[in-house]
Protein backbone atom coordinates (compact mmCIF):
# COMPACT_ATOMS: atom_id res chain seq x y z
CA UNK A 1 0.00 0.00 0.00
CA UNK A 2 1.30 3.44 -1.05
CA UNK A 3 2.40 5.28 1.70
CA UNK A 4 0.01 8.36 3.14
CA UNK A 5 0.42 11.91 2.33
CA UNK A 6 1.07 14.10 4.94
CA UNK A 7 -1.48 17.23 5.46
CA UNK A 8 0.24 19.39 7.57
CA UNK A 9 -1.60 21.70 9.77
CA UNK A 10 -3.62 24.71 8.25
CA UNK A 11 -2.69 27.41 9.88
CA UNK A 12 -5.92 29.12 11.40
CA UNK A 13 -7.48 32.17 10.16
CA UNK A 14 -6.77 35.12 12.00
CA UNK A 15 -9.80 37.12 13.86
CA UNK A 16 -8.60 40.75 12.53
CA UNK A 17 -10.24 41.56 9.38
CA UNK A 18 -7.84 41.16 5.81
CA UNK A 19 -6.83 44.29 4.33
CA UNK A 20 -7.31 44.77 0.45
CA UNK A 21 -3.45 45.60 0.87
CA UNK A 22 -2.18 43.20 3.53
CA UNK A 23 1.14 44.40 5.07
CA UNK A 24 1.95 42.26 8.18
CA UNK A 25 2.56 38.19 8.03
CA UNK A 26 -1.04 37.70 9.21
CA UNK A 27 -2.47 40.17 7.53
CA UNK A 28 -1.26 37.85 4.28
CA UNK A 29 -2.32 34.79 5.96
CA UNK A 30 -5.60 36.26 6.68
CA UNK A 31 -5.81 37.26 2.85
CA UNK A 32 -4.83 33.97 1.58
CA UNK A 33 -6.88 32.08 4.22
CA UNK A 34 -10.20 33.38 2.83
CA UNK A 35 -9.26 32.12 -0.71
CA UNK A 36 -8.25 28.76 0.50
CA UNK A 37 -11.92 28.93 1.97
CA UNK A 38 -13.49 29.81 -1.19
CA UNK A 39 -11.21 26.86 -3.18
CA UNK A 40 -12.50 24.24 -0.11
CA UNK A 41 -16.10 25.56 -1.08
CA UNK A 42 -15.70 24.90 -4.44
CA UNK A 43 -13.75 21.80 -4.72
CA UNK A 44 -16.66 19.51 -4.58
CA UNK A 45 -18.38 21.61 -7.79
CA UNK A 46 -16.72 23.14 -9.72
CA UNK A 47 -13.42 22.55 -9.88
CA UNK A 48 -11.93 25.30 -12.23
CA UNK A 49 -13.41 27.66 -9.58
CA UNK A 50 -11.82 25.85 -6.95
CA UNK A 51 -8.61 26.01 -8.50
CA UNK A 52 -8.66 28.99 -9.32
CA UNK A 53 -9.10 30.01 -5.58
CA UNK A 54 -6.31 27.90 -4.53
CA UNK A 55 -3.88 29.59 -7.19
CA UNK A 56 -4.95 33.13 -5.95
CA UNK A 57 -3.45 31.59 -1.93
CA UNK A 58 -0.46 30.66 -3.53
CA UNK A 59 0.26 34.29 -5.27
CA UNK A 60 -0.96 36.13 -1.89
CA UNK A 61 1.54 33.48 0.15
CA UNK A 62 4.06 34.29 -2.37
CA UNK A 63 3.41 38.27 -2.10
CA UNK A 64 3.68 37.49 0.88
CA UNK A 65 7.23 35.93 1.39
CA UNK A 66 8.76 38.77 -1.57
CA UNK A 67 7.55 41.14 1.86
CA UNK A 68 8.73 38.96 4.46
CA UNK A 69 11.30 35.92 2.95
CA UNK A 70 12.27 34.92 6.40
CA UNK A 71 8.41 34.11 7.50
CA UNK A 72 8.18 30.44 8.10
CA UNK A 73 5.05 30.71 8.59
CA UNK A 74 4.11 31.72 5.29
CA UNK A 75 6.37 29.60 3.68
CA UNK A 76 5.08 26.47 5.34
CA UNK A 77 1.32 27.29 4.19
CA UNK A 78 2.45 28.29 0.52
CA UNK A 79 4.27 24.83 0.37
CA UNK A 80 1.39 22.63 2.19
CA UNK A 81 -1.08 24.38 0.10
CA UNK A 82 0.70 23.59 -3.24
CA UNK A 83 1.18 19.96 -2.30
CA UNK A 84 -2.41 19.52 -1.06
CA UNK A 85 -3.12 20.81 -5.42
CA UNK A 86 -0.69 18.87 -6.83
CA UNK A 87 -2.21 15.30 -5.19
CA UNK A 88 -5.77 16.22 -6.61
CA UNK A 89 -5.98 15.01 -10.06
CA UNK A 90 -9.30 16.81 -10.59
CA UNK A 91 -7.68 20.00 -9.65
CA UNK A 92 -4.56 19.43 -11.48
CA UNK A 93 -6.38 19.08 -14.57
CA UNK A 94 -7.21 22.82 -13.89
CA UNK A 95 -3.96 24.49 -14.03
CA UNK A 96 -2.96 26.65 -16.58
CA UNK A 97 0.86 24.96 -16.38
CA UNK A 98 1.72 20.99 -16.91
CA UNK A 99 2.07 18.50 -13.58
CA UNK A 100 5.56 18.64 -14.00
CA UNK A 101 5.79 22.17 -14.03
CA UNK A 102 3.70 22.73 -11.02
CA UNK A 103 5.30 20.12 -9.44
CA UNK A 104 8.57 21.22 -9.54
CA UNK A 105 6.91 24.84 -8.55
CA UNK A 106 5.75 23.20 -5.15
CA UNK A 107 9.11 21.32 -4.78
CA UNK A 108 10.65 25.02 -5.01
CA UNK A 109 8.48 25.94 -2.29
CA UNK A 110 9.24 23.13 -0.04
CA UNK A 111 12.62 23.37 -0.67
CA UNK A 112 12.58 27.10 0.50
CA UNK A 113 10.94 26.43 3.42
CA UNK A 114 12.93 23.48 4.47
CA UNK A 115 15.97 26.62 4.36
CA UNK A 116 13.95 28.46 7.09
CA UNK A 117 13.36 25.23 8.96
CA UNK A 118 15.37 22.19 8.25
CA UNK A 119 13.72 20.45 11.27
CA UNK A 120 10.64 20.34 10.46
CA UNK A 121 9.12 16.39 9.98
CA UNK A 122 6.15 17.51 7.48
CA UNK A 123 8.02 19.44 5.25
CA UNK A 124 10.67 16.97 5.41
CA UNK A 125 7.79 14.31 4.49
CA UNK A 126 6.20 16.49 1.68
CA UNK A 127 9.49 17.14 0.25
CA UNK A 128 9.95 13.39 -0.52
CA UNK A 129 6.52 12.66 -1.42
CA UNK A 130 6.73 15.28 -4.36
CA UNK A 131 10.19 13.77 -5.37
CA UNK A 132 8.35 10.59 -5.61
CA UNK A 133 5.74 11.90 -7.29
CA UNK A 134 8.63 13.43 -9.90
CA UNK A 135 9.51 10.19 -10.73
CA UNK A 136 6.49 8.68 -11.34
CA UNK A 137 5.19 11.51 -13.36
CA UNK A 138 8.57 11.28 -15.35
CA UNK A 139 8.02 7.09 -15.99
CA UNK A 140 4.60 7.36 -16.94
CA UNK A 141 5.27 10.13 -19.44
CA UNK A 142 8.42 8.58 -20.54
CA UNK A 143 8.63 8.07 -24.49
CA UNK A 144 9.39 3.96 -24.34
CA UNK A 145 12.73 2.66 -25.44
CA UNK A 146 14.21 6.77 -25.25
CA UNK A 147 13.22 7.10 -21.37
CA UNK A 148 16.48 8.13 -19.32
CA UNK A 149 16.08 6.58 -16.00
CA UNK A 150 19.43 9.16 -14.10
CA UNK A 151 17.11 11.75 -13.16
CA UNK A 152 14.14 10.04 -11.69
CA UNK A 153 16.68 7.59 -9.85
CA UNK A 154 18.49 10.92 -8.40
CA UNK A 155 14.90 12.23 -7.22
CA UNK A 156 14.01 8.84 -5.18
CA UNK A 157 17.53 9.01 -3.82
CA UNK A 158 16.74 12.30 -2.68
CA UNK A 159 13.65 11.39 -1.19
CA UNK A 160 15.06 8.57 0.61
CA UNK A 161 17.53 10.72 2.59
CA UNK A 162 14.64 13.19 3.37
CA UNK A 163 12.62 10.40 4.75
CA UNK A 164 15.19 9.29 6.81
CA UNK A 165 15.92 12.60 8.04
CA UNK A 166 11.91 12.88 8.79
CA UNK A 167 12.32 9.74 10.93
CA UNK A 168 15.21 10.75 13.01
CA UNK A 169 13.61 13.98 13.55
CA UNK A 170 10.07 12.26 14.57
CA UNK A 171 12.00 9.41 16.90
CA UNK A 172 13.63 12.37 18.74
CA UNK A 173 10.41 14.19 19.21
CA UNK A 174 8.44 11.27 19.94
CA UNK A 175 11.08 10.27 22.65
CA UNK A 176 11.08 13.61 23.95
CA UNK A 177 7.52 13.96 24.16
CA UNK A 178 7.51 10.14 25.75
CA UNK A 179 9.78 11.81 28.20
CA UNK A 180 8.32 14.67 29.18
CA UNK A 181 4.42 13.28 29.37
CA UNK A 182 6.04 10.37 31.73
CA UNK A 183 7.43 13.30 33.73
CA UNK A 184 3.85 15.21 34.14
CA UNK A 185 2.66 11.56 35.41
CA UNK A 186 5.33 11.41 38.32
CA UNK A 187 5.03 14.65 38.76
CA UNK A 188 0.96 15.18 39.15
CA UNK A 189 -0.40 13.09 41.79
CA UNK A 190 -4.12 11.73 40.33
CA UNK A 191 -3.48 13.92 37.01
CA UNK A 192 -4.60 12.43 33.75
CA UNK A 193 -2.16 11.25 31.29
CA UNK A 194 -2.57 12.73 27.80
CA UNK A 195 -3.98 10.13 25.41
CA UNK A 196 -3.15 10.52 21.70
CA UNK A 197 -5.98 12.68 21.00
CA UNK A 198 -5.09 15.26 23.76
CA UNK A 199 -1.28 15.44 22.55
CA UNK A 200 -0.20 18.92 23.38
CA UNK A 201 1.40 20.35 19.29
CA UNK A 202 4.06 23.58 19.44
CA UNK A 203 3.80 26.34 17.54
CA UNK A 204 6.37 26.80 14.94
CA UNK A 205 9.18 29.38 16.20
CA UNK A 206 9.09 32.20 13.28
CA UNK A 207 4.90 32.70 14.84
CA UNK A 208 5.73 32.50 18.33
CA UNK A 209 5.15 35.90 19.00
CA UNK A 210 1.77 36.12 16.83
CA UNK A 211 -1.82 35.34 17.72
CA UNK A 212 -2.77 31.88 18.63
CA UNK A 213 -4.63 32.00 15.63
CA UNK A 214 -2.65 32.31 13.02
CA UNK A 215 0.47 30.68 14.15
CA UNK A 216 1.79 27.22 12.57
CA UNK A 217 1.33 24.43 14.65
CA UNK A 218 3.22 21.42 14.47
CA UNK A 219 1.51 18.39 15.60
CA UNK A 220 2.87 15.83 18.31
CA UNK A 221 4.80 12.77 16.35
CA UNK A 222 2.64 9.58 17.13
CA UNK A 223 3.41 6.15 16.02
CA UNK A 224 1.06 6.33 13.08
CA UNK A 225 3.60 9.19 11.81
CA UNK A 226 6.82 6.81 12.49
CA UNK A 227 4.83 4.28 9.98
CA UNK A 228 3.91 6.63 7.69
CA UNK A 229 7.63 7.24 7.28
CA UNK A 230 8.98 3.84 7.31
CA UNK A 231 6.06 2.83 4.62
CA UNK A 232 6.95 5.89 2.29
CA UNK A 233 10.71 4.93 2.42
CA UNK A 234 9.61 1.40 1.05
CA UNK A 235 7.36 2.85 -1.52
CA UNK A 236 10.24 5.17 -2.59
CA UNK A 237 12.78 1.60 -2.68
CA UNK A 238 9.89 0.13 -4.64
CA UNK A 239 10.87 2.69 -7.67
CA UNK A 240 14.13 3.08 -7.47
CA UNK A 241 14.71 -1.06 -7.64
CA UNK A 242 13.03 -0.69 -10.96
CA UNK A 243 14.48 2.06 -12.12
CA UNK A 244 17.89 1.30 -10.83
CA UNK A 245 19.74 -2.24 -11.28
CA UNK A 246 22.94 -1.69 -10.63
CA UNK A 247 23.28 -2.34 -6.67
CA UNK A 248 19.78 -4.38 -6.36
CA UNK A 249 20.96 -6.23 -3.06
CA UNK A 250 21.99 -2.85 -1.34
CA UNK A 251 18.37 -1.76 -2.04
CA UNK A 252 16.69 -5.20 -0.76
CA UNK A 253 18.95 -4.75 2.56
CA UNK A 254 17.56 -1.38 3.09
CA UNK A 255 13.80 -2.46 2.35
CA UNK A 256 14.30 -5.84 4.52
CA UNK A 257 15.86 -3.71 7.51
CA UNK A 258 12.60 -1.15 7.34
CA UNK A 259 10.22 -4.26 6.49
CA UNK A 260 11.50 -7.07 9.20
CA UNK A 261 13.28 -4.38 12.36
CA UNK A 262 11.41 -1.21 11.67
CA UNK A 263 7.84 -1.73 11.51
CA UNK A 264 8.04 -5.24 13.84
CA UNK A 265 9.36 -2.31 16.97
CA UNK A 266 6.73 0.52 15.64
CA UNK A 267 3.43 -1.66 15.60
CA UNK A 268 3.03 -2.88 19.14
CA UNK A 269 3.15 0.91 19.96
CA UNK A 270 -0.15 1.30 18.41
CA UNK A 271 -3.46 1.31 20.16
CA UNK A 272 -5.21 -2.44 19.93
CA UNK A 273 -7.87 -1.67 17.69
CA UNK A 274 -5.37 0.19 14.70
CA UNK A 275 -2.56 -2.38 14.79
CA UNK A 276 -4.22 -5.14 12.13
CA UNK A 277 -5.69 -2.61 9.62
CA UNK A 278 -1.51 -0.78 9.83
CA UNK A 279 -0.20 -4.72 10.12
CA UNK A 280 -1.75 -5.52 6.87
CA UNK A 281 -0.08 -2.60 5.13
CA UNK A 282 3.13 -3.45 6.48
CA UNK A 283 2.61 -7.18 4.83
CA UNK A 284 1.34 -5.65 1.94
CA UNK A 285 4.78 -3.33 1.54
CA UNK A 286 6.66 -6.24 2.09
CA UNK A 287 4.63 -8.17 -0.44
CA UNK A 288 5.07 -5.25 -3.42
CA UNK A 289 8.77 -4.59 -2.57
CA UNK A 290 9.13 -8.35 -2.87
CA UNK A 291 7.61 -8.42 -6.81
CA UNK A 292 9.64 -5.03 -7.66
CA UNK A 293 13.02 -6.90 -6.43
CA UNK A 294 11.78 -10.20 -8.81
CA UNK A 295 10.90 -8.06 -11.49
CA UNK A 296 14.60 -6.21 -11.15
CA UNK A 297 16.59 -9.53 -10.71
CA UNK A 298 14.89 -11.61 -13.75
CA UNK A 299 15.33 -8.27 -15.61
CA UNK A 300 19.39 -8.56 -15.06
CA UNK A 301 18.91 -12.38 -15.47
CA UNK A 302 19.67 -12.79 -11.98
CA UNK A 303 16.53 -15.38 -11.73
CA UNK A 304 14.32 -17.65 -13.87
CA UNK A 305 11.20 -16.48 -15.11
CA UNK A 306 9.84 -19.74 -12.93
CA UNK A 307 11.15 -18.11 -9.75
CA UNK A 308 10.14 -14.92 -10.31
CA UNK A 309 6.52 -16.02 -10.91
CA UNK A 310 6.39 -18.04 -7.76
CA UNK A 311 7.45 -15.11 -5.51
CA UNK A 312 4.29 -13.80 -6.10
CA UNK A 313 2.65 -16.27 -4.12
CA UNK A 314 3.76 -14.30 -1.17
CA UNK A 315 0.58 -11.63 -2.26
CA UNK A 316 -2.61 -14.82 -1.57
CA UNK A 317 -0.99 -14.94 1.97
CA UNK A 318 -3.14 -11.41 2.22
CA UNK A 319 -6.30 -10.41 2.64
CA UNK A 320 -7.66 -10.53 -0.91
CA UNK A 321 -11.05 -9.03 -0.54
CA UNK A 322 -9.13 -5.88 0.01
CA UNK A 323 -9.62 -3.82 -2.86
CA UNK A 324 -5.67 -2.40 -2.66
CA UNK A 325 -4.17 -5.74 -2.32
CA UNK A 326 -5.96 -6.80 -5.26
CA UNK A 327 -4.93 -4.61 -7.52
CA UNK A 328 -1.69 -4.55 -5.98
CA UNK A 329 -1.91 -8.29 -6.79
CA UNK A 330 -2.70 -7.61 -10.27
CA UNK A 331 -0.25 -4.79 -10.67
CA UNK A 332 2.42 -7.65 -10.20
CA UNK A 333 1.29 -10.21 -12.34
CA UNK A 334 0.93 -7.87 -15.28
CA UNK A 335 4.50 -6.58 -14.89
CA UNK A 336 5.43 -10.34 -14.56
CA UNK A 337 3.63 -11.34 -17.94
CA UNK A 338 5.05 -7.47 -19.58
CA UNK A 339 8.31 -8.89 -18.54
CA UNK A 340 8.09 -12.67 -20.22
CA UNK A 341 5.46 -11.97 -22.70
CA UNK A 342 8.55 -11.31 -25.36
CA UNK A 343 10.18 -14.67 -24.86
CA UNK A 344 6.56 -16.50 -24.09
CA UNK A 345 5.13 -15.60 -27.88
CA UNK A 346 7.75 -17.56 -29.30
CA UNK A 347 7.38 -20.75 -27.26
CA UNK A 348 4.02 -22.77 -27.47
CA UNK A 349 4.77 -24.34 -24.46
CA UNK A 350 4.87 -21.51 -21.78
CA UNK A 351 1.71 -19.74 -23.73
CA UNK A 352 -1.09 -21.74 -21.63
CA UNK A 353 0.79 -20.77 -18.33
CA UNK A 354 0.98 -17.13 -19.40
CA UNK A 355 -2.81 -17.18 -19.97
CA UNK A 356 -3.66 -18.15 -17.02
CA UNK A 357 -1.27 -15.14 -15.09
CA UNK A 358 -3.39 -12.97 -17.02
CA UNK A 359 -6.79 -14.32 -16.55
CA UNK A 360 -5.99 -14.36 -12.60
CA UNK A 361 -5.09 -10.74 -12.84
CA UNK A 362 -8.23 -10.19 -14.78
CA UNK A 363 -10.08 -12.08 -12.07
CA UNK A 364 -8.67 -9.61 -9.39
CA UNK A 365 -9.11 -6.14 -11.23
CA UNK A 366 -12.48 -7.29 -12.17
CA UNK A 367 -13.25 -8.02 -8.43
CA UNK A 368 -11.40 -4.69 -7.50
CA UNK A 369 -13.91 -2.62 -10.32
CA UNK A 370 -17.24 -4.53 -8.73
CA UNK A 371 -16.33 -2.98 -4.67
CA UNK A 372 -14.90 0.36 -6.08
CA UNK A 373 -18.07 0.56 -8.25
CA UNK A 374 -20.26 -0.02 -4.49
CA UNK A 375 -20.97 3.69 -2.81
CA UNK A 376 -19.08 2.63 0.48
CA UNK A 377 -20.00 5.97 2.22
CA UNK A 378 -22.11 8.46 2.65
CA UNK A 379 -21.33 11.94 1.06
CA UNK A 380 -19.25 14.53 2.34
CA UNK A 381 -18.36 17.88 0.94
CA UNK A 382 -14.51 18.99 -0.45
CA UNK A 383 -13.41 19.28 3.66
CA UNK A 384 -14.48 15.78 4.49
CA UNK A 385 -17.48 17.03 6.22
CA UNK A 386 -20.73 15.16 6.42
CA UNK A 387 -23.07 16.30 3.78
CA UNK A 388 -27.12 17.21 4.73
CA UNK A 389 -27.85 13.93 2.42
CA UNK A 390 -27.13 10.44 3.78
CA UNK A 391 -27.46 8.70 0.38
CA UNK A 392 -24.26 6.75 -0.13
CA UNK A 393 -22.12 7.58 -2.92
CA UNK A 394 -18.93 7.15 -4.77
CA UNK A 395 -16.70 9.87 -3.95
CA UNK A 396 -13.78 11.81 -6.08
CA UNK A 397 -11.14 9.43 -4.81
CA UNK A 398 -13.16 6.19 -5.56
CA UNK A 399 -13.76 7.02 -9.14
CA UNK A 400 -10.68 7.75 -9.67
CA UNK A 401 -9.11 4.48 -8.39
CA UNK A 402 -12.01 3.08 -10.49
CA UNK A 403 -10.68 4.57 -13.38
CA UNK A 404 -7.47 3.39 -12.89
CA UNK A 405 -8.75 -0.23 -12.25
CA UNK A 406 -11.00 -0.25 -15.35
CA UNK A 407 -7.96 1.40 -17.70
CA UNK A 408 -5.67 -1.84 -16.43
CA UNK A 409 -8.63 -4.16 -17.26
CA UNK A 410 -8.35 -2.92 -20.76
CA UNK A 411 -4.98 -3.08 -21.15
CA UNK A 412 -4.65 -6.83 -19.49
CA UNK A 413 -7.31 -7.51 -22.26
CA UNK A 414 -5.26 -6.89 -24.64
CA UNK A 415 -2.54 -9.08 -23.58
CA UNK A 416 -4.51 -11.86 -22.93
CA UNK A 417 -5.59 -11.63 -27.00
CA UNK A 418 -1.87 -11.43 -28.10
CA UNK A 419 -1.50 -14.66 -26.30
CA UNK A 420 -4.44 -16.12 -27.59
CA UNK A 421 -3.24 -14.82 -30.86
CA UNK A 422 0.54 -17.17 -30.43
CA UNK A 423 -1.82 -20.12 -29.64
CA UNK A 424 -3.60 -19.75 -32.88
CA UNK A 425 -0.27 -19.33 -34.81
CA UNK A 426 1.17 -22.34 -32.99
CA UNK A 427 -1.79 -24.37 -34.09
CA UNK A 428 -3.70 -24.47 -30.06
CA UNK A 429 -6.35 -24.40 -28.45
CA UNK A 430 -7.34 -21.75 -25.76
CA UNK A 431 -6.52 -23.38 -22.54
CA UNK A 432 -10.61 -23.39 -21.89
CA UNK A 433 -11.36 -25.45 -25.07
CA UNK A 434 -12.50 -22.44 -27.38
CA UNK A 435 -10.96 -21.70 -30.30
CA UNK A 436 -7.91 -19.83 -29.90
CA UNK A 437 -8.95 -17.07 -32.98
CA UNK A 438 -12.43 -16.26 -32.57
CA UNK A 439 -11.53 -15.74 -28.56
CA UNK A 440 -8.82 -13.61 -29.06
CA UNK A 441 -11.24 -11.37 -31.47
CA UNK A 442 -13.85 -10.26 -28.47
CA UNK A 443 -10.84 -9.18 -26.56
CA UNK A 444 -10.06 -5.54 -28.63
CA UNK A 445 -14.11 -4.82 -28.02
CA UNK A 446 -13.95 -5.56 -24.30
CA UNK A 447 -10.99 -3.68 -23.47
CA UNK A 448 -12.67 -1.86 -25.60
CA UNK A 449 -15.26 -1.51 -22.76
CA UNK A 450 -13.25 -1.19 -20.27
CA UNK A 451 -11.64 1.91 -21.45
CA UNK A 452 -14.65 3.13 -22.15
CA UNK A 453 -15.82 2.59 -18.32
CA UNK A 454 -12.48 4.37 -17.21
CA UNK A 455 -12.76 7.58 -19.42
CA UNK A 456 -16.49 7.72 -17.72
CA UNK A 457 -14.65 6.99 -14.24
CA UNK A 458 -12.35 9.41 -14.54
CA UNK A 459 -14.88 12.31 -15.98
CA UNK A 460 -16.89 11.49 -12.60
CA UNK A 461 -13.85 12.08 -10.43
CA UNK A 462 -12.93 15.18 -12.66
CA UNK A 463 -9.18 14.15 -13.83
CA UNK A 464 -9.43 15.44 -17.51
CA UNK A 465 -5.63 14.33 -18.21
CA UNK A 466 -6.30 10.65 -17.53
CA UNK A 467 -9.14 10.74 -19.29
CA UNK A 468 -7.84 12.22 -22.37
CA UNK A 469 -4.97 9.22 -22.21
CA UNK A 470 -7.44 6.82 -22.26
CA UNK A 471 -9.78 7.86 -25.58
CA UNK A 472 -6.12 7.36 -27.06
CA UNK A 473 -5.56 3.38 -25.65
CA UNK A 474 -9.44 3.03 -26.91
CA UNK A 475 -8.38 4.16 -30.34
CA UNK A 476 -5.55 1.61 -30.55
CA UNK A 477 -8.03 -0.88 -28.90
CA UNK A 478 -10.63 0.23 -32.13
CA UNK A 479 -7.21 -0.23 -34.50
CA UNK A 480 -6.42 -3.75 -32.86
CA UNK A 481 -9.83 -4.93 -33.75
CA UNK A 482 -9.47 -4.82 -37.30
CA UNK A 483 -10.02 -0.92 -38.20
CA UNK A 484 -7.68 0.37 -40.76
CA UNK A 485 -4.31 1.61 -40.23
CA UNK A 486 -5.03 5.29 -42.05
CA UNK A 487 -7.86 5.72 -40.03
CA UNK A 488 -6.46 4.38 -36.65
CA UNK A 489 -3.74 7.24 -37.33
CA UNK A 490 -5.64 9.61 -38.53
CA UNK A 491 -7.78 9.63 -35.40
CA UNK A 492 -4.14 9.56 -32.84
CA UNK A 493 -2.86 12.05 -34.77
CA UNK A 494 -5.89 14.48 -32.92
CA UNK A 495 -3.74 13.46 -29.84
CA UNK A 496 -0.46 14.68 -31.37
CA UNK A 497 2.60 13.72 -29.37
CA UNK A 498 0.86 12.51 -26.28
CA UNK A 499 -0.89 10.23 -28.51
CA UNK A 500 2.19 8.51 -29.98
CA UNK A 501 3.72 8.91 -26.39
CA UNK A 502 0.77 6.41 -25.20
CA UNK A 503 1.05 4.20 -28.10
CA UNK A 504 4.63 3.70 -27.71
CA UNK A 505 4.50 3.13 -23.41
CA UNK A 506 1.84 0.21 -24.56
CA UNK A 507 4.36 -1.61 -27.04
CA UNK A 508 7.10 -1.08 -24.42
CA UNK A 509 4.49 -2.71 -21.66
CA UNK A 510 3.86 -5.52 -24.24
CA UNK A 511 0.35 -4.40 -24.14
CA UNK A 512 0.66 -4.52 -28.09
CA UNK A 513 2.97 -5.72 -30.54
CA UNK A 514 5.87 -3.61 -31.91
CA UNK A 515 4.40 -3.69 -35.53
CA UNK A 516 2.07 -1.01 -33.91
CA UNK A 517 5.60 1.55 -34.15
CA UNK A 518 5.42 1.13 -38.13
CA UNK A 519 1.84 2.34 -37.98
CA UNK A 520 2.92 5.32 -36.23
CA UNK A 521 6.05 6.11 -38.09
CA UNK A 522 8.41 4.59 -35.67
Amino acid sequence: MSSRSKFPPKAKKSKQASKSSPESPDEFQAAADAEEETGGKWRAGDKAKSCRAFLRAIEIYERGLTRHPRDFDLAYNKARLEFEVSQQPNLVAKLPVSPQDFLQQALKSHKYALSLNEGNADILFNTAQLLISLAELAEEESDGDGFDPALPVAWLREALELLSACFSRQEMLYEEQMQAWNDRDEGEDGGVSLSSETRPASRSSTGANRTEQSATVQSAVTPDDLIDTSLASVSALNRLVALDMSDTQTLASMAQAILTKKLPQLLPLLAEDDRTDRAQEAALAQASFAAALSHAEHSIGSISAETYVSRLSIFETLDLSDTEIMCDYADALIEFSSATLPTVLSDPSALPASYQVLQKALQLYEQAATHLSTPTGSKKDADGALSLSLVPKIDTEQEQRLGAVQEAIGDARLMVRRVLIAMSDAGAASPNGADAREEAMRYPRLADGAYDAAQEAYGRAGDEIAAGKVVVRRIVAGGVGGKAAEVTMRELSKYGDKGLRTVRNLVDEEVIGREWLQVIGG
